[in-house]
């Protein structure tokens, strides 16, 4: 009875997992999101690191031109 039970569990539950396996989800809308601002994003920390790295960079060149 124990084993009967367990093999109708199991044959339920991966029917509905199929089932949602095969599902079509339009995603078109979210990842066009996810596109543009993870782009914006991406955009944003790069400029604030090649700034970062000019920063750096005057900061050296003003460094050697008062201690030489």
């Amino acid at each position: 009875m124990k084993t009967k039970l367990l093999t109708l569990v199991t044959a339920i539950g991966a029917s509905i997992a199929s089932s949602a396996a095969m599902a079509t989800v339009d995603v078109t809308a979210a990842t066009g999101v996810i596109t543009t601002d993870g782009t914006a994003a991406i955009s944003g920390v790069g400029q604030a690191l090649i700034g970062l790295a000019a920063l750096a960079v005057v900061y050296k060149w003003a460094k050697a031109a008062f201690f030489g």
